[in-house]
């Protein structure tokens, strides 16, 4: 059999400016591609010579032989991790992103969902988790439905290690909650089992846990739909309101409520510490807000004489839900919408300011959210009629 002609050669090559010796490997490939390399090693410049020998005579297939200096098992390695990308330039930034976050997070072992939701319930109850900062920091409000939820899904599903919930285990957790015969739940409350789920598995993520490194609600999205506006009473219907709380010692709350915008739980937060009726202002801190920062709630000339009227009642007092529950009832309103009283308030301050702005101050929205839903909510004669519900005299 003839031998193969050598199509690339290797020869020492003295550096004619430094002096230095190296072993230069040169030759053309089947593309005209010059080859012109140096080498300090003459082994290495060896291996590079038979390398390119074999892709000028081997057809190119999967299977070519290369020199390398890797062992057998670390080209098997590199094999499946090749397999496993769809651009060969990924492997290095896959490394680089594990030698950066990966290690941090790696999950060295994970216990199961049940033993996981038993030690996150107590968490929200107020137990630290080992890291000198770990207590709950969320609303008391806010942890009633996080814990139900999460109770519920723990229930519902297999008792995986944390670890091995993947997404798919939570998507079909949420359509047995929308296509169940009894009781179906909508878009909404849907989306909210998601949020607290996703809640449940980011702090297992957390440190000290470190029970699993990936969050599969991350990418699940529930489409809600069209929202329905804003429910809002009429002006009848606020004059009942304040009239049967005022007989009931909750004039103060439902003021604030009416004619400041304060949510349920901003004005169960609220104390008179806060109010400050000689610059007629309200000052909520970032504890007792919706969004974490604090707002200075401008005090309105009805808002004003609803104060002074009730100076000193509590906001929140002992038996609040039995009392509010009789306001309700006394008032001939049934049906009491989320957020009812500050939807009407930041109606008919719109109307009265028409500025998106200041009223976006005012209620902590954005100007987009007042563009959206508050805008001719309400007309001008109501809203004339709405800032004259002033107390009886002699209300206290």
């Amino acid at each position: 059999m003839k031998d193969l002609k050598a199509r690339f050669r290797t020869k020492e090559y003295i550096n004619p400016r430094t002096g230095s010796k190296s072993w230069r490997v040169s030759g053309t490939k089947r593309d005209r591609t010059r080859v012109q390399e140096n080498y300090a090693d003459p082994e290495a410049a060896r291996c590079r010579q038979i390398e390119l020998e074999g892709e000028y005579h081997v057809r190119p297939s999967d299977t070519t032989l290369r020199a390398t200096r890797l062992t057998d098992t670390q080209v098997h390695l590199a094999e499946l991790a090749f397999a496993r990308l769809s651009d060969d330039a990924d492997l290095t930034r896959a490394v680089d992103n594990w030698l950066r976050d990966g290690k941090r997070n790696h999950v060295v072992e994970s216990v199961r969902v049940d033993e996981a939701i038993i030690k996150f319930k107590a968490w929200l109850d107020g137990e630290g988790d080992g890291t000198g900062n770990g207590h709950c920091t969320l609303r008391d409000t806010s942890r009633p439905s996080l814990r139900g939820r999460v109770e519920v899904f723990g229930n519902s599903v297999r008792n995986l290690r944390v670890n091995d919930v993947t997404l798919e285990v939570v998507e079909n957790f949420l359509n047995k909650l929308r296509s169940r015969e009894a009781n179906p739940v909508t878009a909404v409350t849907c989306d909210n089992y998601r949020r607290d789920i996703s809640r449940f598995f980011a702090w297992c993520i957390e440190r000290p846990r470190r029970w699993t490194a990936t969050n599969p609600c991350k990418e699940i999205r529930i489409e809600r739909g069209e929202k329905a506006p804003p429910a809002i009473l009429t002006v009848a219907q606020c004059k009942d309101l304040l009239d049967a709380a005022a007989k009931r010692k909750l004039g103060a709350y439902v003021a604030v409520c009416l004619f400041g915008g304060l949510r349920p739980f901003e004005a169960a937060r609220l104390t008179w510490d806060n109010v400050n009726v000689h610059d007629r202002e309200i000052r909520l801190e970032g504890t007792q807000t919706k969004t974490g920062r604090p707002r200075v709630v401008a005090i309105c000339d009805t808002l004003f004489a609803w104060l002074k009227a009730n100076k000193g009642q509590p906001f929140y007092p002992s038996g609040w839900h039995k009392q509010f529950r009789a306001v309700k009832k006394a008032a001939k309103i049934f049906k009491w919408p989320v957020d009812v009283m500050r939807h009407t308030a930041v109606s008919h301050y719109f109307r009265k300011t028409g500025s998106y702005g200041q009223t976006a101050e005012q209620f902590g929205n954005s100007e987009a959210i007042i563009k959206k839903h508050y805008q001719g909510r309400v007309s001008s004669d109501d809203t004339k009629k709405f800032y004259a519900l002033r107390p009886k005299k002699g209300t206290k």
